[in-house]
């Protein structure tokens, strides 16, 4: 015959496995709807050139992974490595333009661009095997004082292939190939390359994990290392630590960094912030606050403003974002 203590004990098991379980939610199906504006302003008085661009971005995003994933307790937090296979696709549409004023004359531009990106990853038996197919196409028009409107119009692809193999359940290495076939230089050469990474997650007690991931460029000149820190404060409150750090040698030696992190009231209430420096044309730095609240465990709303501060050009930079969210 069982003894009461012991019925006591099995009962309070029991509650705190249906409590885990009814907290654990999982997701396949991830979409969301965003908007953004930013607004920059540029100087360079030593040159009498002064500058001011306006860009508006709509977007629609969906994924799909063949396997739930399990939320790690705040309702948009998951693995570090994910190892579901995936199909995705992106629709936007960018409204931008510019005008600027240099040694008394007038001049800019005017730009009107949709793009489409799908792509895909299958994962089985430690390999990974991906694919991605991208298609912009531009309307520009250049406006000037001196001389009369013209309007072009363009499209540029891409196509994107990955190789990775999992040599442990969180160590997984992969190589990237990108190729598109956009005109960067006077030879009209078109631009492809590889970028090869290595990502690992240290699992900790619980939920809790220590991400790490390095990049590398083919010619190896730039370097990219990133991490990320998941910790559960309690049972409903959780914080994300990040940062990362860019060793670019490609043209002139530069440094690029920032810092970034994510407080969790509860699974569906957050607040983040960032901060980064770069040493490119001058040191610039952005700082970032943003906040997202789920209705439910569904459906969320996100908003953040960022802000950019160049004192070499005397140039700043505010953006503000807006999305909504579904995930089921």
């Amino acid at each position: 015959m069982v003894q009461l203590p012991s019925l006591i004990k099995l009962s309070s098991i029991a509650s705190i496995l249906l409590s885990s379980t009814a907290f654990a939610e999982s997701y396949q199906s991830f979409s969301s709807l965003a908007y953004s504006q930013d607004k920059t302003i540029e100087s360079h008085p030593f040159i009498d050139y002064h500058s001011k661009s306006d860009s508006d971005n709509l977007s629609l995003f969906s994924q799909y992974f063949f396997e739930e994933r399990q939320a790690l307790g705040p309702l948009n937090e998951f693995d570090y490595i994910n190892s579901s296979s995936n199909v995705y696709a992106l629709l936007s549409n960018n409204e931008s333009e510019s005008s600027t004023a240099y040694e008394g004359n007038g001049f800019g531009w005017e730009n009107s661009s949709n793009s489409l990106i799908i792509g895909g990853q299958w994962i089985s038996h430690n390999f990974l095997v991906g694919a991605g197919y991208s298609y912009t196409k531009y309307d520009v028009t250049y406006v000037s004082d001196r001389y009369d409107s013209d309007s072009y119009d363009r499209s540029d692809k891409g196509y994107s292939a990955s190789l990775g193999y999992f040599i442990l359940d969180d160590l997984v290495i992969r190589a990237d190939y990108y190729y598109d076939d956009t005109k960067y230089d006077l030879y009209n050469d078109d631009n492809d390359y590889f970028n090869y990474s290595a990502s690992y997650n240290l699992q900790l007690s619980g939920s809790d994990y220590l991400g790490f991931t390095y990049n590398v460029d083919e010619e190896f000149d730039i370097h990219h290392l990133s991490t990320r820190y998941f910790l559960a404060l309690t049972q409903e409150s959780h914080i994300v630590l990040g940062g990362d750090y860019t060793r670019d040698m490609s043209q002139y030696a530069s440094d690029h960094w920032s810092i970034n992190s994510s407080y969790y009231f509860n699974s569906k209430t957050s607040i983040s912030a960032f901060f980064s420096k770069s040493e490119a044309y001058g040191e610039s730095e952005t700082y970032g606050i943003a906040a997202s609240y789920f209705i439910n465990k569904n459906y969320s709303v996100q908003a953040g403003y960022n802000t950019n501060d160049n004192d070499k050009y005397e140039a700043d930079q505010d953006g503000y974002s807006l999305s909504f969210s579904a995930q089921f």
